[in-house]
């Protein structure tokens, strides 16, 4: 039933997918239905598709653009119904570095990140360390995710993680920290001393899970 909703995602039609977000709910389709089955596979395939190389830059983009459309529909729908949208108790804070103003990769992870309950809070590209700190400081996060895609921009992900292990108070010791993206390697990210690392949005979630059950355990 869901087949509109995930055309209007993949085509970039902003309209069209808050319209149906509208009808949706006066047919009164579980929230929960229309991310689980709509909203995160379309993102997903959006994904898979950009990294065949059958989608270009500006489709995911726009892809996201609706999704992000989509989501935004669904909490407005949620408080007008009187209902507030449940978010997942883990908080992630992201952002592209200082320096670097790339973000398809963390725009895509962000979407996925709140698709699946997160509560993100996304501070956008060219981000410095100080800005990161004061938003721990702010909404006390269980993850902090830095990305960058220029080999320039790199130790800029070393400066951040610097100044954060350098706090001593209780909101910066819980944190676990993951960096990303295109020239990023396992390698460097244990040399800078991040919690973790991932290629991709879709392996960067899965480590959040994975660590979020850990730290349930």
């Amino acid at each position: 039933m869901f087949k509109d909703l995930k055309e209007s995602i993949y085509s970039g039609n902003v309209p069209r997918a808050q319209e149906l977000i509208q009808e949706y709910a006066l047919r009164r389709v579980p929230t929960k239905r229309i991310i689980e089955e709509a909203i995160i596979p379309s993102i997903e395939d959006v994904g898979k598709k950009f990294l065949t190389d059958d989608f270009f830059i500006t489709d995911v983009l726009l892809s996201a653009r609706a999704a992000n459309a989509a989501l935004r529909a669904i909490e407005k729908q949620d408080r007008l119904d009187g209902k507030v949208m449940i978010k997942g108790r883990t908080r992630v804070v992201i952002g592209t570095v200082h320096g670097d103003i790339h973000n398809i990769g963390k725009t895509m992870l962000s979407l996925l990140l709140e698709a699946n309950n997160f509560d993100v809070i996304d501070l956008g590209v060219d981000v410095t360390g100080e800005k990161f700190v004061k938003s721990i400081i702010k909404y006390k996060p269980d993850f902090v995710m830095l990305s960058a895609l220029l080999m320039t921009t790199m130790n800029e992900m070393r400066c951040v993680i610097d100044l954060i292990r350098k706090q001593n108070t209780k909101e910066f010791t819980k944190i676990k920290i993951m960096v990303g993206g295109g020239p990023v390697t396992s390698e460097f990210a244990k040399e800078i001393g991040a919690d973790g690392y991932a290629d991709d949005a879709y392996s960067a979630l899965e480590w959040v899970k994975e660590n979020i059950e850990l730290k349930n355990s």
